[in-house]
């Protein structure tokens, strides 16, 4: 195991016990709201492959692996588009996805966190079709992400 990934998992520990403050955009959440915007940005990568991968930073094996995932339509045939029927499939694609999501959460200031989803939000969008991802509207993210989302989206992260 990397130390990168060593030093990520150390920090959700960190966090879901409490022994690091929660940050976003610089300001401090309750830990729920941070792992919402964990899986939010996870779900934006996700939408956002093929489209997203040259973007991300995490190995060549971590691309094809999330690749071969959502090629694979490992989407809820059941529910709307966005949403995802289960956790990512192997250990390499969440590492991935954790990599990407923590990346994005670590802005320290939202216009830095707006900065960092706007190429995750435009690669989805190709997936989405313009209509909001369902997840943003079904999880409690904390304000500042939301608003860095509807600076993103136009608006469409308050849309039910």
């Amino acid at each position: 195991m990397s130390n990168k990934l060593a030093d990520q998992q150390q920090l959700v520990l960190e966090v879901a016990m409490h022994r690091r403050p929660a940050l976003i955009a610089g300001q401090v959440v309750s830990a729920g709201q941070w792992f919402a915007v964990l899986k939010a940005t996870a779900m934006l990568v996700r939408l956002g492959v093929p489209e997203v991968l040259p973007l991300l930073d995490v190995t060549l094996d971590g691309q094809g692996a999330l690749a071969a995932e959502v090629g694979g339509q490992r989407w809820n045939r059941a529910g709307p588009v966005g949403r995802f029927g289960m956790a990512p499939r192997t250990a390499l694609v969440a590492a991935g996805l954790l990599a990407v999501a923590l990346e994005v959460a670590a802005a320290e200031e939202e216009s830095e966190l707006v900065a960092r989803l706007i190429p995750l939000a435009a690669a989805g969008r190709m997936r989405w079709k313009e209509r909001r991802p369902d997840l943003l509207t079904h999880v409690a993210l904390p304000s500042v992400f939301r608003a860095a989302l509807d600076a993103v989206l136009g608006g469409q992260a308050r849309r039910q």
